[in-house]
């Protein structure tokens, strides 16, 4: 995000490049040339995230010994070369070993947070005790003094202590049922640090979910924006990418998300595709990343909206409601415009109206043949477009 002075913060004011800078998701490539980042002073960091921190470190570090090693050793074609490539480092073993430990601890615990979260929160079963859970609660107490001394907001939802716990930047839990989507979401004082950072606070070209610095921490802004990488792994945003396919939405037509305080259901209105630099589409950017947009100006936006959406579903919205926002990369225009075209695949879910149920008729869904583009695809397929004089909208929180 950015703005005339600085790449790191987004002025709402200044609207010809809402997105600035913005870092493609899931560049694989940009993400190599960045070197790797010095571990967090953060006093909250669990002891087995800084041990797999220092062992990728340290892995990193011997591989590329290793290939140096090699590369010595084809070009001198000495036996005392050779004998250094196949060396191990006694270190690297013994970390090796630790990390084993760490990663199947790791493991457990996050298992134990996430299910017992989409369990109590969203089941209407939040017994314990039938299941063991109890027993994990005892088994991980004494980790819990890790974290030192914390002092929780009050009314905090109980099944978000121990997350918050480990991290105080959190300020929430996404959850979409029946896929891989069920995490917790933090938030910065900016919108890049948790692009290279885990929710330990461990440099990572991963990053974690986190929500746009604009957003209300203690209640719900009328755009709830969250951001995360689409993985090819399938984990993080990879599945925000398949509400391009309605058949998808059609399974998944439901969104939970809860603040530190509430817990709320969105019904997903419809996911579009959207540009961020003006030079694929006119000059113009949709700038829907703006978490405050007053009433008045949010009848623009859903006109935008209304204009890029993919498929139309038996959802409505309206000025008055409050939406969640979930953006990640997308590279279909890629494929479609045989050039680089920085995308996002974005699904907008509208929060469920008091009385209104959340069992949405899916069956009357409809794609949208002629969803807007942006400029660049109308000039690459050589046809009008349609939309060419609708490009006055911005977002405005007044």
């Amino acid at each position: 995000m950015a703005d005339g002075n600085n790449k790191n913060e987004y002025t709402p004011g200044y609207s010809d490049d809402p997105f600035g800078d913005f870092p493609d998701f899931d560049s694989f490539d940009s993400f190599d040339s960045i070197e790797s980042a010095p571990l967090s002073d953060d006093s909250n960091i669990s002891d087995t995230a800084e041990a797999e921190s220092v062992y990728d470190k340290y892995k990193d570090d011997e591989e590329s010994a290793e290939v140096d090693i090699q590369e010595e050793s084809a070009a001198n074609e000495t036996e005392s070369g050779s004998k250094s490539a196949k060396k191990k480092n006694p270190l690297f073993v013994a970390l090796c070993a630790v990390m084993i430990i760490a990663i199947a601890a790791c493991g457990t615990l996050s298992g134990f947070c996430v299910g017992k979260y989409k369990k109590s929160v969203y089941t209407s079963s939040s017994s314990t005790a039938d299941n063991g859970e109890s027993d994990i609660y005892n088994e991980f107490a004494a980790l819990n003094a890790n974290y030192g001394s914390i002092e929780y907001p009050g009314n905090i939802l109980s099944e978000l202590n121990k997350v918050y716990a480990a991290n105080n930047d959190v300020v929430g839990w996404l959850y979409v049922p029946d896929t891989n989507i069920n995490t917790p979401v933090v938030q910065s004082k900016d919108n890049n640090r948790y692009l290279r950072y885990n929710f330990y606070g461990i440099y990572t070209k991963y990053g974690t979910t986190y929500a746009d610095y604009r957003c209300k921490k203690n209640e719900l802004s009328r755009n709830t924006v969250i951001y995360g990488h689409n993985m090819p792994s399938g984990t993080h945003f990879y599945d925000v990418n398949r509400y391009e396919d309605i058949e998808w939405y059609r399974l998944h037509p439901v969104i939970k998300y809860s603040t530190l305080y509430g817990e709320y259901t969105f019904l997903v209105y419809t996911a579009f595709y959207s540009t961020v630099k003006a030079k694929d589409d006119g000059g113009y950017i949709f700038n829907y990343i703006e978490p405050n947009m007053s009433q008045s100006n949010f009848k623009g936006y859903i006109e935008q909206l209304n204009q890029r959406a993919l498929y139309t579903t038996a959802v409505d919205l309206k000025e008055t409601d409050k939406i969640i926002t979930l953006s990640t990369c997308n590279h279909t225009y890629d494929h479609q415009c045989g050039k680089d075209v920085d995308s996002r695949l974005v699904v907008i879910g509208r929060l469920l109206r008091d009385g209104e149920s959340e069992n949405v008729d899916v069956s009357v869904a409809k794609n949208n043949a002629n969803y807007r583009r942006p400029q660049v695809w109308y000039d690459v397929k050589g046809k009008t477009n349609p939309y060419a004089n609708s490009r006055s909208w911005k977002a405005s929180t007044k």
